[in-house]
């Protein structure tokens, strides 16, 4: 699942970059939170569904307020705040 995430997030490298050039006074202080959906069939091979540019951090049960509450903490962490 690696593999297709960073190979997901290269191919989209050159138009996030150039989006980030017209914005100079963010350079440094910017961030996204992307949503991978990857299907794994019978064999444990991994498949790319979509990707979500902004995935919806809406709760529906206990265990999805676990997950996305973890996540929203963790994203948080890794920018400093």
């Amino acid at each position: 699942m690696y593999d297709i995430i960073i190979k997901a997030i290269l191919c989209v490298d050159p138009h996030i970059t150039a989006a980030l050039k017209k914005m100079p006074n963010v350079k440094n202080n910017c961030f996204d939170l992307y949503g991978f959906d990857i299907l794994i069939d019978e064999k444990m091979c991994p498949w790319l569904l979509e990707v979500n540019l902004s995935p919806s951090l809406a709760t529906d049960s206990p265990l999805d307020y676990a997950i996305k509450s973890n996540l929203l903490t963790d994203t948080l962490n890794l920018v400093g705040i």
